[in-house]
């Protein structure tokens, strides 16, 4: 069962390296290994994300050596790697060999603090010697660029501490990653260069003042995610491109932070983190997730919990200390963590000890639990309150009891699996409205789907039982876990969430307060003369007006007023709407060019006016099993067979058809996880098994009556056409029984021809939205083809809705058709049947299934229920109630028209 993989080199070592030391170090590389020269076996390691080194002096010669690693895919470690991620295994990072002298730097600790009221910086440099015992010297130069600040030197053996105070300093934070390069020189006793090494370091203090996280004295908040490292073409190895690409991203969305979840990553994330200014949670490779689930069905019992068991202490601590002595020089790094869901223990207890002794410039974050249920499980030995997906009212619950000290931060929330992130901006709204909560990491960054092809070469989002060919074969298995849980796709493209993260987070914001507008600043750390103003008056949609504002001088936490006079409207009877934006200067955000958008709003100047259906010009006829209404070359026929609408055609071409009651939706993973398929069945029967009841004329108007379930919902549909071929479209829903639960979408399910293949409408977009996702999403028009309408989720499932849309246009092939709402409404359109998202068996739908064939889907809702998102795996997943439709009677209405 433990496979082993079995690695050898060959390494030519130059003569010249005779009388140094030899120092091989392999970065990653698990779950544990030997390590082989020349055929003798010179050592082992386990802990697959932290890096070892190796002392080969004595077993390698000039010339050519044979370097082995015999790689164990299990070993006793692995029962503290069982996080959630790719059970994959092998050599993950950079393997160095690097020839010291016989007394070289073993270790640098660096001290990097503020002091005088956070004015000025206080260096401490420890620097530890190896090798060959003896008295050596060592020299430290601070470098602001190619410019000097100072240079300190000390004498001593073993270790040598050097101290000096860096008056006027530029600090170190998030917003502002100022770093200095400190130049380590190691001397002889003749003042000769021995070796020399460098690093980057940056001046911050990380405290807890007044019940709050506070860096160089002022409250932070976190607006953070989680991040595994994952690439789609070679699971944990990530590029230092790729890297890149994802703090760009994270810039974008007005991300802070990012903790490691769940082991330390990539040594080079770190250094881009300093560089371009992240908050680090650093969180050891530690989870031993299965002994806690068997804990939880034990009533908790501690017995059951490796860091309650001593044979396990010297594990656990060893993973947290070499975390630390390797990652604490970087100013990034704010929090340690001592692991992930696996229980409490004395182990951790010890462990956050010893890390409080070594290094008390940070602080230490550990909740040990998965889902806390309805308590607040506090460690008394760690820093803050981390707990994972409490929901709203339970984070209140805590920010009101003055029996709770501690700042809360969630280490995870908000599991954005598939389509979801619901209510995101509702977290946000009572974070800031309590100043005990402090922000917290959404679950998660990226997705850790493989890019795949089926057999028609179409590439598709693998996932684990996409490598499991023989899933009843003996062995070890792929599981049918979703792992399509980040705000972006594993190949760095923004999923429609994305944008609503970087909205909701936005460190700018704007108020309509009383006649004014207001701006606020939530940054920090920075005031906003980094940044401009513009403003937008729009009309219908379209752009009428806009101008630029003077930036107000506005201090972190702070708000002004602005002075904006808007111009009179060129149209009035049109919606207007104002919007505003704050955009980056040139550097004023790492990575981002100027011009970039930070923060924006839209507020209602004029509402709109949404035209009332159609009065009934048209007399319907009767046409065999038909019944039909003419106007010219238009012409709509309802079938007396399905009360559905056969055509809506313009010179013979058809537009549109179907028209059928619906209040279903393809389950996104959020709906499984919570076990709507299951709960909310009879809507999807009602839909797909209606009865006609009557199909009859009254005055003008066909009128359709459906029996959706036997006593249970009774839909009516009324249609009308005007003279010039305008049809009004009113739909009636009355549910009966009030035991059903709350149906997923209410409207009607029409289907268009294949050759209506642009779109364009007067709604919220660009990307997707929802009910409870849509603060990202600005009112506008917008266009598009309908085959991009679909975003590509790693499990098909609803997608493409597009939220308060006034009107929606499909065209194509010298034809098209409008709907406009006498409300707005929730749309759908796709370049395939709607059935095709429909739920399949684990491991049997692919992201390539999903293509445009056949006709398309046009889904024409009063409302949709939001998608939800606080959870991801039981009913705290749904759509808050506030985003669910109620059980209760609805009418809306609609005009279909041709476009001309």
């Amino acid at each position: 069962m433990n496979e082993v993989g079995s690695y050898r080199r060959d390494v030519m070592i130059p003569a010249h390296f005779a009388g140094r030391r030899l120092l091989l170090t392999v970065g990653a590389a698990g779950a544990a290994y030997y390590l082989w020269v020349n055929g003798e076996r010179v050592g082992y390691s386990e802990d697959s994300k932290l890096p070892a080194e190796f002392d080969i002096s004595r077993y390698a010669k000039a010339g050519r050596n044979v370097v082995a690693i015999e790689l164990y895919r299990f070993a006793d470690g692995s029962y503290l790697e069982d996080q959630d991620f790719w059970r994959v295994n092998g050599i993950e990072r950079s393997i160095s060999l690097y020839a010291a002298p016989p007394t070289h730097i073993s270790d640098l600790t660096v001290d990097a603090e503020l002091e005088h009221d956070y004015r000025d910086g206080r260096l401490g440099l420890t620097v530890a010697t190896g090798g060959a015992p003896g008295a050596m010297r060592v020299r430290a130069t601070l470098m602001d660029g190619a410019k000097s600040l100072l240079v300190r030197e000390a004498t001593g053996s073993g270790a040598v501490r050097i101290e000096a105070g860096v008056p006027g300093v530029k600090t170190w934070t998030a917003e502002t990653p100022n770093l200095y390069t400190l130049l380590v020189e190691l001397l002889d006793e003749k003042g000769r260069l021995v070796e020399a090494t460098s690093r980057r370091i940056g001046f911050r203090t990380v405290e807890i003042a007044d019940g709050e996280v506070r860096v160089n004295g002022k409250r932070i908040m976190i607006r953070g995610v989680n991040r595994h490292e994952h690439d789609p073409k070679t699971f944990r190895i990530l590029s230092e491109a790729t890297m890149r690409k994802d703090i760009e991203l994270m810039k974008a969305a007005n991300i802070n932070a990012v903790r490691t979840s769940h082991y330390p990553n990539d040594p080079r994330w770190y250094d881009l983190a300093d560089e371009y200014g992240l908050y680090i949670m650093d969180e050891a490779n530690i989870e031993s997730h299965g002994y806690l689930s068997l804990s939880q069905e034990r009533n908790n019992d501690p017995s059951a919990l490796l860091g309650n068991d001593p044979k396990w202490r010297a594990a656990h601590l060893d993973r947290v200390q070499r975390m630390v002595q390797r990652d604490r020089n970087h100013p990034s790094v704010i929090f340690w963590s001592l692991g992930n869901e696996t229980g409490i223990g004395d182990s951790f207890e010890a462990a956050a000890k010893w890390v409080k002794a070594q290094d008390p410039t940070r602080l230490v974050s550990f909740l040990g639990w998965s889902m806390s249920n309805w308590r607040h499980p506090v460690n008394a030995y760690v820093d803050i309150f981390a707990p994972m997906y409490d929901d709203v009212p339970k984070m209140i619950d805590y920010a009101r009891d003055p029996a709770f000290k501690k700042p809360l931060i969630l280490c995870e929330y908000a599991h954005a699996m598939g389509n979801s992130l619901g209510d995101l901006e509702g977290y946000w709204q009572a974070m800031r409205a309590h100043p005990k909560l402090q922000g917290g990491f959404v679950w998660d960054w990226v997705d850790q789907t493989m890019l795949l092809h089926d057999k028609d070469g179409r590439p598709y989002w693998g996932q684990g039982l996409d490598y499991d060919p023989d899933p009843k074969a003996p062995g070890v298995h792929g599981d049918d876990s979703p792992v399509g849980d980040g705000v972006i796709q594993s190949d760095r493209t923004p999923d429609p969430e994305y944008y609503e993260l970087a909205k909701v987070q936005a460190p700018i914001a704007f108020l309509h307060e009383g006649d004014g507008y207001h701006i606020v600043n939530r940054h920090d750390h920075i005031d906003l003369s980094r940044f401009t103003l513009d403003w937008t008056v729009m009309e219908d949609g379209v752009a009428a007006a806009h101008g630029s504002l003077p930036m107000p001088s506005v201090a972190p936490g702070a708000s002004a007023p602005l002075p904006l006079t808007l111009p009179a409207s060129k149209n009035a009877t049109a919606e207007r709407m104002l919007v505003l934006r704050a955009r980056a200067k040139a550097g004023a955000v790492p990575m981002l060019p100027a011009g970039h958008v930070v923060g924006w709003e839209q507020f209602a100047l004029a509402a709109p006016a949404l035209p009332a259906p159609p009065a009934g010009d048209v007399a319907p006829v009767e046409a065999g099993d038909m019944l039909r209404l003419t106007a010219g070359d238009i012409v709509l026929e309802i079938d007396r067979t399905t009360g559905l609408l056969r055509r809506y055609a313009r010179a013979g071409a058809v537009l549109l058809s179907g028209g059928a009651p619906n209040f279903w939706r393809a389950p996104t993973d959020n709906d499984i996880g919570a076990g709507i398929p299951k709960s909310h069945a009879m809507w999807q029967y009602f839909s797909d098994h209606r009865r006609v009841e009557t199909v009859e004329r009254s005055g003008n108007a066909i009128i359709v009556r459906h029996d959706m379930g036997v006593g249970s919902v009774k839909v009516e549909t009324r249609w009308t056409m005007s003279a010039d071929g305008r049809v009004g479209v009113t739909m009636r829903f009355d549910p009966i029984r009030d035991t059903l639960p709350d149906p997923l979408r209410v409207g009607l399910a029409f289907d268009t021809p294949s050759a209506l293949d642009k779109v364009q409408w007067y709604g919220r977009g660009p990307q997707e939205s929802y009910a409870d996702r849509k603060t990202g999403a600005l009112i506008a028009r917008w266009s598009g083809d309908v085959a991009d309408q679909y975003h590509d989720y790693a499990r098909p499932q609803e997608s493409g809705n597009k939220s308060d849309v006034r009107w929606i246009a499909l065209t194509g092939a010298g034809a098209g058709l409008r709907i406009t709402g006498a409300q707005p409404l929730s749309v759908n359109a796709l370049a395939f049947p709607y059935a095709d998202l429909a739920m399949k068996p684990p491991g049997q739908a692919h992201s390539a299934d999903i293509r445009p064939h056949a006709h398309g889907t046009l889904l024409i809702d009063a409302a949709q229920a939001g998608v939800g998102g606080d959870t991801g795996w039981n009913l705290d997943g749904r759509a808050h109630m506030n985003f669910r439709i109620p059980l209760r009677s609805l009418t809306y209405s609609f005009t279909i028209a041709p476009v001309r």
